[in-house]
């Protein structure tokens, strides 16, 4: 069985799982506690396995592998902050609501970066290549879009967080960059997969569709989080989880998709 449908099945049961939690509350939330901790942190070692696989794959240090190396780096560092922000939780007992910032959003945010530098050097290297970026009556379509959504998210979400007298100055900054970030790694994901699939293969495109589908999840989930945790009203084990987790599963598949793509590429040159 290929890797890649391994963790599609994964991916099935992990959703699952985290639904009939969800719904059935069981074991309270002690148990609701654990899963919701120690599942995503689990799910985001997965996706660096996955990812370190594919930086591996590449033989030459060109942008395709310094690429897939900065995004590798960026879950890793996801997984270092899911793994302190459970050790914070679950170990020490910490109320995440009551020291928000805590460290794991400082090395979150870290990742952002290097997942950003990633598609970016992505971008440039297929520019600098010479392949066609695309039809241009897209982009045109797409850059409105992107400012309907951004100010849909900015009137809803993160007006009323700013506004907001009762809440420090430093939470704000972090209530408001997780969506803001998500965004600015959603596009330009988004714009690969649009570049891949003008060649004309799917194959090709794959990795990238995984790569914004799951960054995609993440920017939902954030949005939502940001939202209730503000409010005060978010819990670990919130239904939101299925939506990192599988974020995390999809983004080590695009990794699998884009390793079994060198491995046909070379099969077809023997």
């Amino acid at each position: 069985m290929k890797k890649t449908k391994r963790l599609w099945i994964l991916i099935g049961i992990v959703v699952l799982f985290n639904l009939i939690m969800f719904l059935t509350r069981w074991g309270g939330e002690k148990v609701q506690l654990y899963v919701g901790d120690i599942i995503p942190s689990v799910c985001a070692l997965i996706s660096s396995v996955c990812l370190f696989i594919t930086f591996r794959k590449f033989k030459e240090y060109d942008a395709a592998k310094i690429a897939w190396m900065l995004i590798f780096i960026g879950i890793l560092l996801d997984f270092i902050a899911e793994t302190t922000y459970a050790v914070l939780e679950i170990g020490l007992s910490v109320d995440i609501n009551e020291v928000f910032p805590t460290i794991a959003d400082y090395i979150w945010c870290s990742a952002y970066v290097a997942q950003f530098a990633g598609l970016i050097v992505m971008y440039v290297g297929y520019k600098r290549s010479g392949f066609s970026m695309g039809n241009t009556k897209v982009y045109s379509i797409l850059a409105p879009s992107i400012l309907i959504v951004l100010s849909v998210v900015i009137y809803f979400v993160l007006v009323p967080i700013i506004r907001d007298t009762e809440t420090q100055t430093i939470e704000k900054v972090f209530y408001l960059f997780y969506p803001v970030g998500d965004l600015f790694i959603v596009i330009p994901a988004f714009i690969l997969m649009y570049i891949t699939s003008l060649f004309g293969k799917g194959a090709i495109s794959r990795p990238w569709k995984y790569l914004a589908i799951g960054f995609t999840f993440f920017t939902f989930a954030d949005l939502i989080y940001s939202y209730l945790s503000w409010e005060d009203n978010y819990q670990t084990g919130n239904i939101i989880d299925i939506a990192w987790n599988a974020g995390y599963l999809l983004i080590g598949l695009s990794g699998l998709y884009q390793v079994e793509l060198i491995e046909s590429i070379e099969g077809g040159a023997k």
